[in-house]
């Protein structure tokens, strides 16, 4: 099955942006990198860099197949066997989904009171995410576009009245004493990078100049994390280490006037970036659905979604659950397989039958 083009590169990767930020805002300072945030900066800096040269493998495969999704080019090269790779994506894009509304719903469980129906809100918005999913890929990138329009402005607001409370004093040196937590700092961004499973996916169903608007990610993802883990560690110093979700403690202390605290308009963009993030993932569950050989219907995204929703929740209450998939080690390995491994394997056994590509 070929993808029909139905997205502009911009829309691609302002959903991309958009994913990006949801990850940055949800920064843990118990899963931050690094030794220190000046730290996690150049961290996050080193891995962009190291982004270019893994995406290599997608933009091959893309380059070879542009228009076949990565689990139909896998079943035309492999046979049935390539099945396998459609399954380890929806897999890998179910459990990154689950570990990104489990940390969503221990924020509102810190944030809120005991009794607070977190997990209502987290089923709602898992909710939202698959009906925009049922709806196409087109929509959702709409949506994302005014999600990334508010995710600036809110985003101005917060940064421009933390400014005010910045103290240079509390930055501490950028250089580590072991150079080696660079390295580690890296690899735990990396290990939530989705943008290289998602590109796998979804990139047959893009039209435009797609190797400039990935720069742009990159770009405008360093841009963000770079002014987010300046403010964090002028504005708060080391409380900041005290506080597992720091970018919330930056909006409480931080007012405008008579809106005494922003903490509301973090929520706000911490609600929709995740939904528009699940969205997007849950259409490339779809898409790998449909290379298995599924109905092109709504069930396959509704279990994709009640799946990704019971490990979310799951992760949140369940210590032992929480800890298999809240662990950094476990998000690089499957990031390391499904952005890269796959690729480069369907790569090298299109060069070995001698492919040269169709589609």
């Amino acid at each position: 099955m070929e993808a029909k083009q139905t997205v502009s590169a911009a829309q691609f990767f302002g959903m991309m942006l958009v994913a990006r930020s949801t990850l940055t805002i949800s920064l843990s300072a118990r899963w931050a990198a690094g030794e220190g945030l000046p730290q996690a900066l150049l961290s996050y800096l080193l891995a962009m860099a190291l982004g270019f040269g893994l995406a290599l493998p997608v933009w091959g495969l893309h380059r070879r197949y542009p228009r076949l999704p990565v689990g139909e080019a896998a079943r035309r090269l492999l046979g049935r066997a390539g099945a396998g790779v459609a399954l380890l994506y929806l897999l890998y894009l179910v459990v990154m989904g689950g570990v990104s509304l489990a940390l969503f719903q221990l924020f509102l469980q810190q944030a809120f009171h005991p009794d607070f129906p977190a997990w209502l809100i987290v089923a709602a918005m898992a909710g939202a995410a698959a009906f925009g999913a049922c709806r196409g890929l087109e929509a959702v990138a709409r949506c994302a576009g005014c999600v990334l329009v508010l995710l600036a402005l809110g985003t101005a607001l917060v940064f421009g009245a933390a400014a005010l409370r910045f103290q240079p004093e509390n930055l501490t040196p950028l250089f580590p004493a072991r150079p080696l937590a660079l390295l580690k700092g890296a690899a735990l961004f990396l290990g939530r990078t989705s943008l290289f499973a998602d590109m796998a996916v979804l990139l047959p169903f893009v039209k435009g100049r797609k190797g400039l608007g990935f720069a742009a990610w990159a770009g405008g993802s360093s841009l963000l994390v770079g002014c987010l883990l300046a403010l964090l560690a002028g504005c708060l110093g080391p409380y900041a280490y005290t506080q597992q979700f720091p970018v919330y403690a930056l909006a409480s202390l931080t007012g405008v006037r008579s809106l005494q605290r922003l903490d509301p308009v973090f929520v706000a963009l911490w609600m929709t970036g995740q939904i528009v993030k699940a969205a997007c993932d849950l259409f490339a569950c779809r898409v790998c659905l449909s290379s298995l050989g599924a109905s092109r219907g709504p069930w396959g995204v509704l279990g994709a979604g009640a799946a990704m929703l019971a490990l979310g929740m799951g992760a949140a209450v369940w210590q032992p659950l929480q800890a298999l998939l809240l662990n950094p080690r476990l998000w690089l390995a499957l990031t390391a397989l499904a952005g890269v491994g796959a690729p480069l394997a369907l790569l090298v056994a299109a060069r070995l039958r001698g492919e040269r590509g169709r589609g």
